[in-house]
């Protein structure tokens, strides 16, 4: 029903119409939602394993610079291949990347930045991929664990 009365976009005299500010807002809003509650259960989760551990803040820090470490170098090498070898454009260059973090915030912060949607192009291509590499990557690590 909502995209047919999308198509529309009235019921009589009344609008449908909703304005681009109100659709950023609704997406900020959204995006606000997710995060807060990802990051409630991880934050619990973490705590709770900490305190099981006699290793806490050890496993604090060597599991923050792992990540870290786990995060950066892949993205730096990514973004200097794409660039010195595909010779591709900055713009795509960074699409892809944020495609294989599979981070769509990063995407929205680019086209926000960038002022065009042409880095979602680069973004798509690279995030199913991306995507399932990440599940099969997680499950080779539970194995090997």
């Amino acid at each position: 029903m909502a995209l047919i009365l999308g198509h529309f976009g009235r019921i009589g005299r009344l609008s449908l119409r909703v304005s681009d500010k109100t659709l950023k807002v609704f997406r900020e809003f959204g995006l606000m939602l997710f995060l807060i509650g990802a990051g409630v259960e991880g934050g619990v989760e973490l705590v709770s394993q900490i305190q099981a551990s006699q290793y806490g803040a050890m496993l604090l820090l060597y599991g923050f610079l792992g990540g870290a470490v786990m995060t950066i170098v892949p993205m730096f090498v990514g973004f200097f291949v794409a660039k010195k070898m595909l010779k591709m454009s900055l713009l795509n260059n960074l699409g892809s990347i944020t495609g294989g973090m599979t981070s769509t915030p990063a995407l929205g912060t680019l086209i926000g930045v960038s002022g065009t949607d042409d880095v979602a192009s680069a973004y798509a291509a690279t995030y199913p991929v991306a995507l399932v590499l990440v599940v099969l990557a997680s499950q080779l690590i539970a194995v090997l664990i």
